[in-house]
């Protein structure tokens, strides 16, 4: 064979070699539950966590705490773990050892993976089920091993228990002959100091400058970790305090814990495996990608604790619960539940100031048992097979519109009182509406924006002040500062002193009035369309609508459907990037129903869009 032979062939394996690596590498789908304090993403490949789990700026929840909102930046996130995984190991018939790594790296068995589904259970859906949780996410796939790998992960965003997920897994053994001396393990790289990569572009890459700590309290099963950075001892850069906010980013305490497990087979006491070690130095250790399935299967079944750090040392954490072992025949099956928590101080006292940071510092250790009451509290919920005494009402959808012409933002929700039933009690007792607002950020912290009573639904007084019988809807207008962002949730509370959660908080900051853009690239018109129950329900402001985004100095046309003219308005305000228009035309008459055209004109742009009113 000459050599043009011989380099064609070795071109055409290389082409084979790359397609064949590249069809190992696969995007898994998830699915996110984003309902409670604790968000996390859930994938159909078995991992948890962000989908690219190894970018340390990452834009989906990964232990997120307090989590949101979806479209993350990188200063927003609270993120307190990398990513999580399962592993399986165990010995076919004849004795021939098998393991399979489904994350926490990027190596990911390549099984057969189902369609990951979502199902809501939210408490004012008409089929509410008090015996379920309020998000239930389904993943399935099938090992290289023929073991089916089933997931139910469930959230609530009731208060006491949003601050945890729990993960039902059923593992079946799929194979013609039983498999033995199996183990299920849970990897986790929960690092609270992946703040410090966040605030401070870097910090936890090496020994010297890692500051997690790992605690194991056996009488829960719960292996958890703790940013120390007080321990540590630095006076300078500290940290995960950020500066710029004056908060320290990592409050809480974060962990997995085992809630329940099948007997092994030889009666050993589970988990049968509690292992962390130091991660720097040591990621070659494990997966497969650098060791071999002997040295991983005796990490998981505790056979080799040679990297087990028990000393009381901050470090960059590998952390594993596993289970085992167990003689599976075939079509039977094993079922674990764990539960993934974090919990911690209340984030209106992580604000703070480099001067009394210390002073925060010592505060952190009552968030240990906050997480220890958060995964008791799931322990509990998973015995009585997640059904519920009892649960709050609904949050109302609210409205929110901004008014730069009276400095105040108005808030308003359907009355749910009037119709809103307690699926457990029978009863019909909405008492009161508590709203809240954050000058901060989508995850808070929150206030109250009236501090001495809230609105109460029974009581005239509050009627007569903030319910429109004609909108038949519940009006707040909030004074609010000029520039300035704004987040609101509105929460209800019953007779009995159950209120709901913050279920329906804005993603998108709200400003009464803001700045001028610096072009026309954002420009908005709200509400759009326009419904006279949609519109500003303030007497006097109800046919308003308003143009956002804009620059200092433009022009904004307003038309008909057939190309009239019918408004111009002249936009020249150095302090404002919104105007505003009364649904009046040039010659003062009120404008008809219909689809009218809008164009926005600037010497730094132009816009246009469309309006629907409906009246």
């Amino acid at each position: 064979m000459g050599w043009p032979q011989k380099i064609a062939i070795n071109i055409l394996l290389s082409v084979v070699i790359i397609s064949a690596a590249a069809a190992q590498i696969r995007n898994a789908h998830f699915k996110i539950h984003d309902r409670g304090n604790l968000w996390e993403t859930m994938k159909d490949d078995g991992t948890i966590g962000a989908p690219n789990a190894m970018d340390r700026y990452q834009t989906y929840p990964s232990m997120d705490w307090p989590g949101g909102p979806h479209e993350l930046r990188k200063d927003e996130q609270r993120s307190y773990m990398v990513a999580a995984g399962v592993w399986i190991g165990g010995r076919h018939a004849g004795g021939n050892l098998f393991f399979t790594e489904n994350g926490p790296f990027d190596r990911v068995d390549r099984g057969v993976f189902k369609e990951i589904t979502k199902k809501e259970n939210f408490i004012d859906s008409p089929t509410y089920n008090p015996n379920e949780a309020e998000q239930l996410i389904t993943a399935e796939w099938i090992t290289t091993e023929n073991i089916r790998c089933r997931r139910l992960s469930r959230s609530w965003s009731f208060r006491g228990l949003n601050n945890f997920i729990i993960l039902e897994y059923t593992f079946t053994n799929n194979n013609p002959n039983s498999v033995s001396d199996v183990y299920f393990g849970f990897p986790a790289l929960i690092r609270p100091n992946y703040q410090d990569f966040v605030v401070h572009n870097g910090w936890g890459d090496s020994e010297d400058r890692a500051d997690d700590m790992v605690g194991y309290d056996s009488s829960r099963a719960l292996l958890y970790a703790f940013d120390s950075t007080a321990i540590g001892g630095y006076d300078w850069d500290v940290g995960d305090f950020w500066q710029q906010e004056g908060e320290l980013r990592a409050p809480g305490y974060a962990g997995i814990s085992l809630l329940y497990a099948d007997p092994a087979s030889n009666g050993k006491k589970q988990p049968a495996t509690v292992f962390y070690a130091q991660l720097l130095g040591n990621s070659s250790h494990f997966t497969l990608s650098s060791s071999s399935e002997t040295q991983l299967y005796d990490i998981l079944s505790g056979r080799d604790k040679s990297l087990q750090l028990n000393s009381r040392k901050p470090i960059v954490p590998f952390m594993l619960l596993g289970c085992g072992p167990y003689t599976i025949q075939p079509h039977d099956s094993v079922k674990i539940v764990m539960v993934e928590a974090v919990n911690g101080v209340p984030l209106e006292k992580t604000f703070t100031d480099l001067e009394h940071y210390r002073d925060t510092q010592k505060i952190l250790p009552a968030g240990l048992d906050s997480l220890k009451n958060s995964v008791d509290r799931a322990r509990k919920l998973f015995n009585e097979n997640y059904h519920l005494p009892s649960v709050p009402p609904p949050s109302p959808k609210i409205e929110i519109i901004p008014n730069p012409v009276t400095q105040t933002i108005t808030l308003s929700w359907d009355p749910l009182e009037q119709n809103w039933v307690n699926p457990i009690s029978g009863k019909s007792d909405i008492k009161e509406y508590i709203i809240y607002r954050s000058e901060h950020s989508f995850a808070g912290p929150y206030v109250k924006v009236r501090r001495r009573t809230q609105i109460r639904v029974n009581e005239s007084s509050d009627r007569e002040k903030w319910f429109k019988a004609d909108l038949n809807k519940w009006v707040y207008e909030d004074k609010v500062g000029l520039g300035v962002s704004y987040f609101y949730a509105v929460t209800t509370r019953d007779s009995a002193g159950r209120e709901s959660w913050l279920t329906n908080r804005n993603e998108e900051a709200i400003r009464a009035t803001r700045n001028p853009a610096e072009n026309t690239l954002h420009v908005k018109v709200f509400p759009n369309p326009f419904r006279e129950v949609s519109g500003f329900p303030t007497t006097g402001d109800e046919n308003l609508i308003i143009w956002t985004n804009l620059p200092s100095v433009c022009d904004i046309k307003i038309y008909t459907s057939s190309g009239e003219l019918v408004r111009t308005l002249h936009h020249n305000n150095p302090d404002s990037g919104e105007e505003v228009w009364d649904q009046l035309t040039d010659s003062r008459q009120r404008t008809a129903p219909g689809i009218y055209f809008w164009t926005v004109k600037s010497d730094v742009g132009s816009a246009k869009g469309s309006l629907l009113l409906i009246k």
